[in-house]
């Protein structure tokens, strides 16, 4: 996998994947715009950024543009902070994406949910 539009992004690893999921590693540097304004000294990336994020991966995975319709169950249960790994695991149905973003060890998970599009994958 290439990094060609995540330059917002470092250390983009593909960890494993097969026609139905994808799991990724990937670092937000605190220099990435995502942190603009949210909040000077103590940084967190905005629920909007993830959801870019869970969407550009999905659409590189599938290489298929995502054409959202609906974002359903969504949680965001802790805030991401620069400069540390996390784990995105986004699993594909025939209209819907489902996702996770953890850290590392799965100990902590920092949003999740369902994304519906228009059009089957």
């Amino acid at each position: 996998m290439t990094t060609e539009g995540f330059q917002n992004l470092d250390g983009v690893k593909v960890v494993e994947k097969n026609e139905n999921s994808v799991t990724l590693e990937f670092i937000v540097p605190a220099a990435s715009p995502y942190y603009d304004g949210h909040f000077p000294g103590f940084p967190i990336l905005p629920a909007v950024a993830q959801i870019e994020v869970v969407l550009r991966f999905a659409a590189e995975h599938y290489r298929t543009g995502i054409d959202v319709s609906e974002i359903k169950r969504i949680k965001f249960s802790s805030l991401i902070q620069p400069d540390k790994l996390h784990i995105l695991r986004i699993e594909k149905t025939e209209k819907k994406l489902l996702f996770k973003v953890h850290s590392p060890g799965g100990e902590t998970v920092y949003s999740s949910g369902t994304i519906i599009v228009r059009e089957s994958l």
